[in-house]
């Protein structure tokens, strides 16, 4: 028997949650609910009371809360409050999986607690505003939070709302129930696994990469960057989950520099592994170029540089000399927070696919200017090789495994 964190706001959607809380008992679990409703008096049956949560979340009473008379704050105080008490019940031992329903306002209030639970533990939002022109990167951030589409509004209970409810319930049952039989069966027998990180440019290294490291006995856990990618690795890496990280593409970086469309949603990039202790193989796969928007967009001047069309809505635009010293430099403070267990390895030949000689993006006095910046600001103690390899040859993702792999058995015997 597991147990089930239910959160709603309870002065305006008591049938409904009660509905869920009953679905989930009957399939064989306990529910703990947590109003997060502070706007209407209610006093209903729940175990973690809006007053609670207010407290929580702000240090004040409803009351004095109310008494602001601003809402924005209210709400703040209440995704404040849900977040340290989902934070504590998880660290209790008292939580094994949370569900909310809501619309809008409930969405957020919802899936921020959700945010707060680690990789793995079943998170699911029936949200009215999981449909149409909604953006769902502020709801789901970088976790594995499922959203369903309510198809009608959350009130009342109804042909359809009913059978909503029935099939959320079932779905986190079930998740609660897989889980506890599986246990990770998949897993066993395996060292471990690594983390990669890797876009469409690096994929050939990514993939050979892949074919190494699990003929080694390890799981291949590959992260887009695209922006939220990266920073979901890192956020794994602090709860983890991985025994090492091939971070051989660094795009995300100098695209959060420049202001691209795949830069790092948030700061905190190559930061993770160093803060852990954990061996790290850096490459700059990816750094040459900034992702933006189709060309009729671009500015003149991002006309002017070397760009390549990924799609007719993203297109590829090469980083300047001077841009790339400066992602350099940055790339160097990051790494050198870093005690021990890392290697950088620079491919002199080329940072991504189109980046080779002969091709779209070959501009090797930009490449020139990242390395020189890099080494300029890297710390003496931090190993550092560069090949006369690509990104993406087989040569030189051999020589980066295998010394990962060496840095692993160290650590390993280290501790």
């Amino acid at each position: 028997m597991g147990t089930v964190l239910l959160i709603a706001t309870m002065d305006t959607k008591s049938e409904e949650a009660y509905y869920v809380r009953d679905e989930i008992i009957a399939g064989g679990h306990e529910v703990i609910i947590m109003n997060a409703g502070m706007f209407l008096p209610f006093n209903g049956e729940v175990d973690i009371k809006a007053s609670e949560v207010v407290q929580a979340g702000s240090g004040m009473t409803i009351d004095e809360m109310l008494a602001l008379k601003n809402k924005g704050r209210c709400i703040d105080a209440v995704i404040a409050g849900v977040e340290v008490i989902t934070r504590r019940l998880f660290s209790e031992g008292k939580v094994d999986g949370i569900i909310s329903i809501g619309g809008a306002q409930g969405t957020n209030i919802g899936t921020a607690a959700m945010r707060t639970l680690p990789f793995g533990i079943p998170k699911f939002m029936v949200a009215t505003v999981a449909s149409g022109t909604a953006t769902f990167g502020p709801f789901v951030g970088t976790k594995d939070v499922i959203m369903m589409h309510s198809v009608c509004d959350i009130q009342g209970l109804n042909i359809v709302t009913r059978k909503v409810f029935e099939n959320a319930a079932a779905s986190i049952c079930g998740m609660i129930d897989r889980g506890a039989r599986k246990k990770d069966s998949a897993a066993k027998g395996r060292k471990g696994s690594i983390a990669v990180s890797m876009l469409g440019t690096t994929t050939p290294g990514a993939l050979r990469a892949k074919e190494l490291i699990e003929a080694e006995g390890y799981d291949f856990v590959a992260f887009h960057q695209n922006g939220t990618g990266g920073i979901a690795m890192e956020e794994m890496i602090l709860e983890g989950l991985f025994e090492g990280v091939l971070d051989i593409n660094l795009h995300e970086i100098g695209d959060r520099f420049v202001g691209g469309l795949h830069g790092s949603i948030r700061e905190g990039r190559l930061e993770s592994a160093a803060k852990c202790g954990l061996p790290q193989v850096i490459a700059p796969g990816s750094a040459n170029y900034s992702v933006q928007g189709p060309v009729p967009e671009l500015s003149d001047e991002l006309k002017a540089r070397k760009y390549i069309v990924h799609n007719p809505t993203l297109t590829l635009v090469r980083l300047t000399p001077e841009e790339l010293k400066e992602v350099g430099r940055i790339t160097a403070e990051k790494i050198n927070a870093a005690s021990e267990y890392t290697s950088v390895f620079i491919p002199l030949k080329g940072f991504s696919f189109p980046d080779a000689e002969g091709r779209e993006h070959w501009e090797p006095e930009g490449n020139d200017a990242y390395i020189s910046a890099l080494k300029a600001n890297l710390n003496d103690d931090v190993e550092y090789k560069e090949l006369d390899l690509h990104i993406n040859d087989h040569e030189f993702i051999d020589i980066a495994v295998a010394r990962l792999f060496e840095m692993i058995e160290a650590r390993t015997a280290d501790n």
